[in-house]
């Protein structure tokens, strides 16, 4: 997953640079944690990739592919709270029995045990829980607001589906639908994990979203209301965990969405000034260190699953339109996963140096 903390520590201390594509001479290959390495990775990969960029001027790359999204789909979930609270069907400060929230966390796919993104949310609220990121005392209570924000700044798959919960479909179809995003394909993140847990649950490649979200929806809500179905999670998991080969299949059939559809999004929440947009650009500025020189802010939202790599950031500017990149990369490896930070630089750096926006370009062969 894709956390602030993560990207703090990685490219804190780079700074913005001109890239170019690589020489075809002979020469030792760009290091691939660097934004140069990034370009070359790309141009042999294109097919894999797929990117819509907007700084005065745009240039797309296989938009309209649908790809997992992963955990980038929770701006969705985001602008639809946001919108809630600004016609007033959401207080942002009631409280929310904390057991509310655990009860759509899975125990795992998160994240390592022990520092799974819901561990990681309820320890950066200083609620007690334990390794599989369950609070000792569910009866506390915490801020709604905290849930939103957490979704995103550590991109904890509970709060995502506590508020689809809450807000409902139509909700989250209506937030998508102002960037043109009609229908989106939006899980419960619970029931897909489970069937990533239980194979025998899990639709063979090639089922239809729909069936597969049914099938989804039906798990999760198994999970939050059977406590005897919830209590064989945990020793499946030690007892049979899912595979490599499950694992590859699965990611394959997670939710989907298009470079295009994303990029949508983000640049109706980038460029509009209403309260719900604005809540919503507030809890995606991340990054301060890495804002570009005179802009005002630096958006960002995220997703990874173990081959999969989404990207979303904004630039807000002063003085005129916001600056907006979505790139979808499938078919990731561990060393792409472990050389992100380089791939972030670039795609920032992209939305406001004319030079990296064009190498860029250049190598996805526009």
């Amino acid at each position: 997953m894709l956390t602030r903390r993560s990207l703090l520590t990685s490219v804190a201390a780079a700074g913005a640079a001109t890239f170019v594509l690589p020489s075809l001479a002979l020469a030792a290959p760009p290091d691939p944690s660097t934004p140069d390495g990034w370009l070359a990775r790309l141009a042999a990969h294109r097919d894999d990739v797929s990117a819509v960029f907007s700084d005065r001027r745009r240039f797309e790359h296989l938009p309209d592919r649908q790809r997992p999204l992963a955990s980038a789909v929770k701006a969705v979930h985001l602008l639809a709270y946001t919108t809630a609270v600004a016609e007033g069907r959401l207080d942002p400060d009631e409280p929310v029995r904390v057991g509310d929230w655990d009860a759509r966390h899975p125990f795992f796919g998160d994240g390592v045990l022990g520092q799974g993104t819901h561990h990681e949310a309820l320890t950066l609220l200083g609620i007690p829980c334990d390794e599989f990121g369950i609070a000792k005392d569910p009866e506390q209570r915490v801020p709604l607001h905290q849930i939103a924000e957490l979704m995103i700044l550590v991109s904890d798959n509970a709060a995502a589906d506590y508020l689809h919960a809450r807000l409902g479909d139509a909700a989250l179809r209506r937030a998508a639908a102002r960037g043109g995003w009609h229908r989106p394909d939006i899980r419960m993140f619970c029931g897909e994990t489970l069937m990533w847990v239980f194979p025998e649950y899990c639709p063979p490649p090639g089922t239809p979203s729909a069936v597969r979200r049914a099938l989804g929806d039906a798990l999760t809500n198994r999970f939050v209301r059977d406590a005897a179905f919830r209590a064989t999670v945990i020793p499946r998991v030690f007892a049979h965990p899912p595979t490599p080969e499950h694992t590859r299949s699965w990611e394959a059939g997670t939710g989907q969405g298009t470079a295009a559809q994303l990029f949508g999004l983000h640049r109706e929440i980038a460029g509009s000034e209403d309260r719900a947009a604005v809540l919503a650009q507030q809890i995606l500025t991340q990054f301060p260190e890495r804002k570009p020189p005179g802009a005002d802010a630096l958006l960002f939202k995220g997703g990874t699953l173990s081959t999969v790599l989404v990207l979303a950031f904004d630039v807000l500017w002063p003085d005129r339109a916001p600056s907006t990149g979505t790139i979808l990369l499938q078919n990731a490896t561990a060393a792409d996963l472990r050389e992100l930070p380089g791939l972030m630089r670039l795609c920032v750096d992209a939305l406001y140096l004319p030079d990296t926006f064009a190498a860029l370009e250049r190598a996805l062969g526009h």
